[in-house]
């Protein structure tokens, strides 16, 4: 197979006749061949289509790079374009136009046959990000026989079908318009208006423009989110899911949107409806009044108290983090507390992967609940296959196994999430996946036996930059031997620092951590990176001095920056806390 460079200028020009160089992109149905020699028509391939970001795209080189060949046309009044290729040309094939504002769009056709149509949009553009894991342009500059053999119709269709929900679920609705690649579109043209398709099309640019977000940043939060996206493209710093980038944001904060959020926590099981353990709803946020409806359709109020930070009816504190996560106290005396992130449905083979762990944990009967942490690897399938279990956070280490994982499961909950299945042992936990914007996932998972867990992906973290300044709000969670399993009665709390200085050789970094803020009064605090394993961060225990003259004393904890979520657990390993930490977008 050949993959040329389509091109409708300079470059045919160079390798084609004169006279058919002229032609290539003369009008809308014009069309170069670049296989060379005499072709029947009958065996020519032929793409039509139109191009319209809302109003049509008049006058442009539509490109197509085929198998085999390559081919163009000009796009004329309406958008619309036809290009024949001649010389044994095949699908599948991609196509490319360049807007007058220079917004460069893609599509794809595939299939069998000798005539295809694929529209270019912005919503075709999302489309190709999907399908390539990656930037649409590098796709088609990159685009050879492996890529094409890969690029079934079932593949491409799964993409529509993808970027189609993930619109709808931020309000705008492609899916009763037809295929958005290979429906029919008609674009704004002078004083003739646009047809479903075009008004749809109109309406995703309205909302771009509403929610403040460029369709580059759609783009790419569409393509890191992709299942074939290599975790080398998944990007840590946290940020927001692409259908969460188009729901209207509160005033105060850009990261919180209009949606439905899960909340997890833990509760006492005699008053959870249908006599279950674990406490999770999902519940409504309205970002632009501040209105908080639960499943009761009972609503709450929130009161914002600076960037990305409430106060709840309660009394209790709320912060959100850059990639939509939320920690919260909830309820009245003895407040709990709580985590919501944007609702979402994920496949278990989206799970497959090497994952760090931090828990307040039971691990045996009635037991005190206490700290621990894990590393698992879990494969498409949803098994456990190896892992490594600390019962005391950073040390009493042992590997799985045996019935410790090969009866250990994860299947769909036709209710939501997940189900973490322990054969063996006979429980039954919930677990609940959320995917941020750069692509990174998060798992939470909730135990009838009293306990939390959060989860990330194993990868090994580096050092910071001096002066990376790190803040934003906690909350402690503190383990209780009878529900609820968790409270967490002391106010929200603020933490600022600053990174004064590295030891790369021992991989640890100084900090000056703010102790008392109304008096700006800081501590030095040493951090070791990739402790207890790769992953994980560790404050040393010590007792240093202050800038006020104090002495302080440094209480030790194992925590778990959880990567793309602008969220940490920490675990105080002196009195079994989890500290879970909002970061404050900077």
């Amino acid at each position: 197979m050949r993959f040329q460079t389509a091109s409708c200028g300079r470059l045919a020009a160079l390798f084609i006749p004169t006279a058919l160089a002229l032609a290539a992109c003369g009008g809308g149905g014009a069309s170069d061949s670049s296989g060379g020699g005499t072709t029947s028509p009958s065996t020519a391939l032929t793409l039509t289509g139109t191009a319209a970001t809302g109003a049509a795209i008049a006058g442009k080189a539509v490109e197509a790079k085929c198998s085999g060949g390559n081919g163009c046309a000009t796009s004329g009044a309406d958008g619309s374009f036809a290009i024949t290729i001649a010389g044994g040309a095949t699908l599948p094939c991609l196509l490319r136009v360049t807007a007058a504002d220079g917004t460069v769009l893609h599509s794809a056709a595939a299939g069998s046959g000798l005539t295809a149509k694929a529209n270019l949009t912005p919503v075709s553009e999302l489309v190709l990000a999907r399908v390539a894991a990656g930037a649409p342009a590098s796709y088609f500059g990159s685009f050879d026989a492996t890529a094409a053999a890969a690029l079934s119709s079932a593949r491409l269709q799964a993409a529509v079908s993808a970027v189609v929900d993930t619109l709808k679920q931020a309000g705008v609705d492609f899916s009763t318009v037809g295929d958005v690649l290979t429906g029919t579109l008609v674009p704004t043209n002078g004083a003739m208006a646009g047809n479903a398709m075009d008004q749809a099309l109109d309406a995703l640019k309205a909302r771009l423009t509403s929610s403040g977000t460029t369709l580059a940043m759609l783009i790419d939060t569409v393509a890191r989110s992709a299942p074939d996206a290599p975790p080398t493209a998944l990007n840590p710093v946290a940020s927001l899911p692409a259908d969460m980038l188009l729901k209207p944001a509160a005033s105060n904060c850009s990261a919180l949107r209009s949606g439905r959020y899960r909340l997890v926590a833990n509760d006492d099981p005699n008053t959870v409806p249908g006599g279950t353990n674990t406490a999770t709803e999902v519940v409504t946020i309205d970002a632009t009044t501040l209105t908080v409806t639960n499943s009761d359709n009972e609503d709450a109020t929130l009161t914002a108290a600076g960037t990305c930070r409430y106060t709840v009816p309660n009394g209790g504190g709320m912060s959100v983090t850059p990639a939509g996560v939320v920690i919260a106290q909830i309820d009245a005396a003895p407040r709990r507390g709580a985590v919501l992130f944007p609702k979402q449905s994920h496949a278990v083979a989206e799970l497959a992967g090497e994952w760090n762990a931090i828990s307040l944990d039971r691990t045996a009967d009635n037991a005190p609940i206490h700290l621990t942490t894990m590393t698992a690897t879990i494969d498409a399938s949803g098994k456990l296959t190896s892992g490594q279990h600390c019962d005391a956070a950073v040390s009493a280490c042992q590997t799985l196994s045996g019935s410790n994982v090969s009866d250990i499961s994860i299947k769909l909950n036709t209710a939501g999430g997940f189900d973490f299945v322990n054969a063996t042992d006979r429980y039954t936990d919930r677990l609940f996946a959320y995917r941020a914007g750069g692509g990174e996932m998060m798992f939470v998972v909730l135990s009838p036996g009293g306990h939390i867990t959060f989860a990330t992906r194993k990868v090994a973290r580096t050092l910071p930059a001096i002066g990376d300044l790190s803040l934003g709000w906690q909350i402690a969670l503190v383990a209780n031997l009878q529900a609820p399993f968790y409270t967490s009665p002391a106010a929200i709390s603020q933490f600022r620092s600053t990174v004064t200085s590295l030891d790369a050789a021992a991989g640890r970094y100084e900090r000056s951590a703010v102790l008392d803020f109304t008096s700006n009064a800081t501590r030095p605090e040493t951090l070791a990176i990739n402790s207890p394993r790769d992953g994980y961060l560790r404050r040393l225990p010590g007792t240093v001095t202050a800038s006020n003259g104090s002495t302080s004393t440094l209480s030790e904890w194992a925590g778990l920056p959880l990567r793309g979520m602008g969220m940490t657990a920490a675990g105080i390993l002196g009195n079994n806390q989890l500290v879970l930490s909002a970061s404050q977008a900077q």
